[in-house]
């Protein structure tokens, strides 16, 4: 990878770390839950070659160390536009993965103005839009953080972010993900144009992905013979990826940079 920028940002109460990669327009490129910007995978660099995207590691994650509050995605959406006005970013493009696509549509409702256009990938507006082995899993992760956080302290990502504490970092992550919620109403006050991507064997039902897509104005006629009745929604679902390799290959950088020229 490229050389880049780093920094540490004095954000509600955390001193939050960010990269800055490439020159440009702004681009967020938030991380799914547990690591931080390696999850991201090629897709970071073949954007930052068009786009300054910058990279925050939430609360208790990456080299951002925890502090004494759960963690809570409206309260992860307020950091971010805090880190924007740290930035001085009045407005810029949001792609997030898994619990970063969580991040930026919680940014997208709580601070409109922030978001230009939006990428969720393999994210969920509601617990119940991923398949019920997953809810539980997160469910027992938090009896299991113990024991799952000792197997990862001893992994190479322990060597990446050695400030983590892997068995709280757990336990956080499955009481948030085994929190009751459901965005779909508020999702349809987003303004900001929406890109959402998904695997076509996503740990997300098929049944939320369109109920996701419905949300953002997506499935409600035909778009007409030269294209102008089509909603300010869009949807692409990757062939033979999986929730977890997703982000393996710069299909989903395509995609985006496609959806960012429009």
């Amino acid at each position: 990878m490229t050389t880049f920028k780093t920094g540490f940002a004095p954000v509600n109460g955390l001193s939050l770390y960010f990269e800055i990669h490439g020159s440009g327009e702004p681009l967020v490129m938030l991380h799914g839950g547990i690591g931080a910007t390696e999850m991201l995978g090629p897709n970071l660099e073949e954007l930052a070659r068009t786009r300054q995207v910058i990279v925050p590691h939430m609360q208790g994650h990456g080299l951002t160390k925890d502090i004494n509050r759960p963690y809570d995605y409206s309260q992860f959406a307020d950091d971010l536009a805090a880190l924007l006005d740290h930035l001085g970013i009045g407005r810029a493009d949001v792609m997030g993965y898994s619990l970063g696509a969580g991040i930026a549509i919680r940014l997208a409702i709580q601070h409109p103005e922030r978001v230009r256009k939006m990428i969720p990938v393999s994210g969920t507006l509601a617990v119940a839009g991923q398949y019920p082995e997953i809810v539980a899993a997160f469910s027992e992760m938090v009896g299991n953080a113990a024991e799952i956080g000792a197997g990862v302290a001893a992994s190479p990502l322990a060597e990446m972010y050695p400030d983590i504490n892997w068995e709280t970092a757990f336990r956080k992550m499955g009481e948030l993900a085994s929190e009751a919620r459901d965005w779909r109403e508020e999702a349809a006050s987003v303004e900001a144009r929406v890109l959402l991507i998904f695997a076509d064997a996503d740990s997300v039902t098929g049944e939320h992905v369109v109920a996701m897509y419905r949300a953002f104005g997506g499935f409600t006629r035909d778009a007409g013979y030269d294209g102008s009745l089509r909603p300010k929604a869009q949807l692409a679902i990757l062939p033979g990826k999986t929730h977890y390799n997703i982000l393996e290959t710069t299909e989903v950088a395509t995609l985006v940079e496609e959806f960012l020229r429009q």
